[in-house]
């Protein structure tokens, strides 16, 4: 992992930090690159064969959830102590891949148990026994013996088993009086447009690129906005922080058809359901049940905007994924 994604994930981690007013702490493990991607036709991260007991990950989430007890560590601190534990999990990682193969050297122990000592403020038996615990962490966590071979994935036991229930829609209660579109909605609904016909002429990314970026903040902010307006003042975040990924999902990343917020084929929406959002974002297991009921009422937005004459044959498809998408969750973390 190079140094500039380093710093990303450190810093997405440290916004997650001051948001603790909010339920959820999401983590963008890995953000839209500088150009498109072509997603593979393999089959989705639940089925991917992972034994009994695991499920698959990422590489990047991998690394992600290693370093949880090193993270706990400094919840609260600042970037530089995000970037620290970040450091720290990486060498323990690697050194950790050296014991499994044999490779290990005291040396090279010491001075990590040192380094542990002087990055998180322990002392010797506390670092040694930090240590410890990260070593053994990892072989824990990903057994060689049962890792796929040759693969960007790697297979994670699953530490706790979580109940996964469906959204309960009865919780929300919004009004059903239309909220007309002021100047900013209008002015938002401008660069979308703006932004499908790009997608449409096939440009290359970097010209819309800074667009691309400034709309996923404007689209979250008046999503929120009007999530208050509709009465629900109190959850509104939840909703609108789902917003962006689904946006990298839409406009980010190349699929088989060309397609913009306003044509999303009912099969895209499995695929962002079980493999993209799973792969891209971290999230406690029980929060990612907002993704759909978020979609919809997001389209239900834009609609009230003026984006879209009506968002109902959408709707239903994301409904009709909702159901899967439910399974999918339980199949990989219960």
């Amino acid at each position: 992992m190079g140094k500039k994604k380093k710093k990303d994930i450190a810093k997405r981690h440290a916004k997650s930090q001051q948001k603790t007013q909010k339920k959820r702490k999401l983590r963008l493990v890995k953000s839209s690159s500088n150009q498109h991607v072509q997603i593979s036709s393999r089959p989705g991260l639940p089925h991917l064969g992972a034994p009994e007991g695991f499920r698959s990950i990422g590489m990047a989430q991998a690394m992600m959830e290693y370093a949880k007890p090193l993270m706990e560590m400094v919840e609260g601190g600042g970037i530089e102590d995000i970037e620290g534990a970040t450091q720290a999990a990486m060498v323990l990682w690697n050194y950790a891949l050296c014991v499994e193969e044999g490779h290990e050297t005291r040396k090279t122990e010491k001075d990590i148990v040192k380094a542990i000592m002087a990055g998180f403020d322990l002392d010797k038996t506390s670092a040694r026994a930090l240590f410890t615990k990260m070593i053994e962490r990892r072989s824990y966590l990903f057994p060689p013996d049962i890792q796929p071979k040759g693969s960007p994935f790697m297979f994670i036991r699953k530490e706790v088993r979580h109940i996964i229930r469906p959204f309960d829609y009865d919780t929300l209660d919004l009004s059903d009086e239309i909220i007309p579109p002021d100047e900013k909605d209008k002015a938002l609904v401008g660069r979308i447009n703006e932004l499908d016909r790009h997608m449409k002429a096939g440009t290359d990314y970097e010209e819309y690129e800074s667009l691309f970026f400034s709309l996923k903040d404007e689209c979250q902010s008046r999503f929120e906005k009007w999530l208050a307006d509709k009465g629900l003042t109190q959850d509104a975040g939840l909703f609108s922080d789902c917003l962006h990924i689904y946006l990298d999902f839409i406009y980010g990343y190349m699929h088989d058809d060309t397609i913009a917020l306003e044509s999303v084929a009912p099969v895209y929406f499995v695929e962002f359901f079980e493999d993209f959002l799973l792969r891209k974002m971290m999230a406690e297991p029980n929060e990612y049940v907002y993704w759909p009921p978020a979609l919809k009422l997001f389209y239900r937005f834009l609609h009230e905007k003026g984006y879209l004459e009506s968002p109902a044959k959408i709707i239903e498809a994301i409904g009709k994924a909702e159901p899967y998408f439910i399974e999918v969750l339980r199949k990989q973390f219960t």
